[in-house]
């Protein structure tokens, strides 16, 4: 007998020859994107070390906007590099910052937890020994605090032109004025004043960044409790570059007002109404969060209990407040009163007036901000009221705020990252990310003249 052997077919051969290729393509593209996401964080931080080394280089700083020069005891510990960038180069490497900042968006499922933290943490590092950026807002906080520990003099009652001898004198924004801040800030600050002068930039300067990486920590913990993945959340906020240029290179309050109002938000989601006494701190600290309480209120599990907590919150800041500060700290209200009533250059309000051309004077354009404020609140409330999301509809809210002032500063932006990047839908980090891209492309002529 003649012996058979079956002849195998070519198209099944080249099949099982293709297999194992096409097996390895998912990976290679895992790969690819991984390589180009961790390419993106590598761009950010380089783009925060030059923005950091050129500000700390120059005499005064490119982004500071005051009109003394800094010892080398402010500058940081990144000036003896020699770095000096133009105010243009260093607007030119913002920029790259935000556009690295959305490549790492867009491939945000491909980066490694423990890359992605590491980069937040780092960027965060660069930022605080970089000298005080774009503000001198900071300098206003320590002047405070000397003012009533050095010299004797509640900053309710007396401006900073009080005390013109003190250090912080020269580098204060607003030295006509009373205290802005609300008290719980005001008293935790006093012990700067024990420090010295550049001690206690440094320290605030630290302060504040830690605070920005517990909101950070705070996004992932409530993206957890949400059900939500948290490493984006925690990127979309943590790397956006408004929070870390303007709010930890400048060393903002805002970032201790937004640590409160967080761990607030951790609770209510966990169904603990104690979560509204920290957001009744976050108040106290600075007004601005303000509009989350009533949200707050209408969705947690319990209001009646949440009204409790938030009451008591209250009497214990108000005996506090009125102890350390007495009843001078009314002088705040009109404090505020009158910051609703002035202007930004960059005020989106403004922006569409001179866009349109519509000529509308600033106290006009005030009210009609206010008008529809008020009304968007409402109507965000009502629909809480209907069973809505409440923390979708706070976050609408606190962008509502940020788009209706007459009075607009780049790190107001920090209030909304965190709700819009645990919203469930995309539309509030879009939103957010046009804002960030607007209150960057705003700031650039002022940096550029620098």
């Amino acid at each position: 007998m003649e012996s058979t052997s079956a002849s195998a077919d070519p198209a099944v051969e080249r099949a099982a020859a293709l297999r194992p290729a096409l097996s390895a393509l998912p990976r290679l593209e895992a790969r690819r994107r991984a390589l180009i996401a961790n390419t993106m964080l590598g761009g950010m931080v380089v783009a925060a070390f030059l923005m950091a080394a050129g500000a700390a280089a120059k005499h005064y700083g490119p982004t500071l906007h005051i009109h003394h020069g800094l010892p080398d005891s402010l500058r940081g510990p990144l000036h003896g590099l020699g770095i000096s960038m133009s105010g243009t180069e260093f607007g030119v490497v913002f920029i790259v910052l935000g556009v690295c900042y959305l490549g790492v968006l867009a491939l945000a499922d491909s980066v490694r937890v423990r890359v992605g933290v590491g980069a937040i943490v780092l960027l965060h590092l660069i930022f605080v020994i970089a000298p005080p950026l774009l503000s001198s807002d900071l300098f206003n906080y320590v002047g405070y605090a000397r003012l009533d520990v050095v010299h004797g003099l509640n900053p309710y009652v007396h401006p900073l032109s009080a005390a013109p001898t003190d250090p912080s004198y020269i580098y204060v924004g607003w030295p006509l004025n009373t205290t802005a801040y609300g008290p719980l800030f005001t008293l935790a600050s006093l012990p700067l004043g024990w420090l010295g002068f550049s001690t206690a930039i440094w320290v605030l300067k630290s302060v504040t960044a830690l605070a920005s990486l517990g909101c950070v920590a705070l996004v992932w913990a409530c993206a957890v409790r949400l059900g939500r993945s948290p490493l984006p959340a925690a990127l979309f906020f943590g790397l956006n570059p408004v929070l870390l240029a303007y709010a930890v290179g400048g060393a903002h309050n805002d970032l201790l007002m937004l640590v409160a109002a967080l761990g607030g938000i951790y609770l209510l989601l966990g169904g603990r109404e104690s979560g509204m006494a920290a957001l009744v701190g976050a108040v106290a600290v600075k007004s601005s969060s303000v509009v989350l309480l009533p949200f707050a209120l209408l969705g947690s599990r319990r209001p009646g209990r949440a009204l409790i907590w938030g009451a008591l919150a209250a009497v214990v800041v108000g005996a506090i407040t009125v102890i350390a500060f007495g009843t001078h700290v009314s002088s705040l209200l009109h404090v505020l009163q009158r910051d609703a009533r002035l202007e930004t250059p960059n005020d989106i309000p403004g922006v569409i007036n001179d866009v349109l051309g519509l000529g509308l004077a600033n106290s006009t354009l005030g009210r009609i901000g206010m008008l529809v404020l008020i009304v968007a609140v409402a109507a965000l409330l009502v629909r809480v009221y209907r069973g809505g999301d409440w923390l979708e509809n706070a976050g609408w809210a606190t962008c509502a705020v940020i788009v209706t002032t007459t009075w607009f500063l780049p790190w107001y932006l920090i209030w909304f990252l965190p709700l819009a990047a645990l919203a469930l839908r995309p539309y509030q980090r879009l939103t957010a990310l046009a804002l960030t891209a607007l209150a960057i492309g705003l700031q650039l002529p002022l940096i550029f003249g620098k």
